[in-house]
């Protein structure tokens, strides 16, 4: 179960291509890593969400994570842009 968008990602080539060149060593990846099950049934309606979108299901659910911090004013619009990408 994977969006169409992670599978092209996986694969070589589309969205959330890591360009910078910048490497981060596994263990300083992971400390800033939020992990989190969801039930199979939801995982496959965001899915459907993220292929609509044609983007991947983690960049789905870090957008809408990121809204709702906007939403609730727990971050300003300017240090949302930080977060994007």
């Amino acid at each position: 179960m994977a969006s169409n968008a992670y599978k092209q990602m996986q694969a070589g080539g589309g969205p959330g291509k890591e360009e910078s060149g910048e490497k981060k060593t596994k263990h300083t990846s992971l400390i800033k890593m939020l992990t989190f099950r969801v039930v199979p049934a939801y995982y496959k309606e965001i899915e459907k969400v993220a292929n609509r979108k044609k983007i991947t299901v983690s960049k789905l659910i870090r957008t809408y994570i990121l809204e709702g911090m906007k939403r609730d004013n727990e971050i300003s619009n300017s240090q949302g842009q930080e977060y994007t990408g």
